[in-house]
């Protein structure tokens, strides 16, 4: 399932991030050059394991190469790190689940995306959207 999962979750962030629509040429992410497979294999790890708490040390050993490294050609072929693209990713889904599952609190959504502090998590979902995650859901149910 999950491998179904990850290139949607990949569209849905480069949507996010305004790569949809724009020419190939002009796309900071280039997977098919020198490193594509491994960014594409850090997305793919990322994508699978959001949830759970993610150590880019623990990420490299598993891929079987350095951290340097792959923070490296992560970010060249990506233009964020690692950490950048995963916690992205988190508050992606995390935006989902506030939309699709009102039966969830707050805290219970951002602990189902990997945040261990929901005050963290509400920071850095304001910081990526502007407004609170409680006004965001409010936002949606006046509509």
């Amino acid at each position: 399932m999950a491998h179904i999962e990850a290139p949607g979750y990949l569209q849905l962030l480069l949507a996010v991030l305004g790569y949809a629509g724009r020419p190939a040429a002009e796309r900071r992410i280039r997977p098919d050059g020198e490193g594509g497979a491994l960014v594409r294999q850090v997305i793919r790890y990322l994508s699978t394991q959001y949830a759970e708490p993610v150590s880019i040390e623990r990420m490299a050993k598993t891929l079987g190469f350095n951290r340097a490294y792959i923070s490296r050609v992560f970010k060249r072929h990506t233009g964020m790190t690692p950490v950048a693209f995963l916690l992205q990713l988190r508050i992606d889904k995390a935006r989902q689940l506030l939309r699709e599952r009102n039966e969830l609190t707050v805290e219970q959504i951002a602990a189902s995306v990997g945040f261990q502090d929901p005050l963290y998590f509400s920071k850095q979902f304001r910081r990526l959207y502007g407004l609170p995650p409680t006004v965001y859901r409010a936002s949606l149910l006046e509509e």
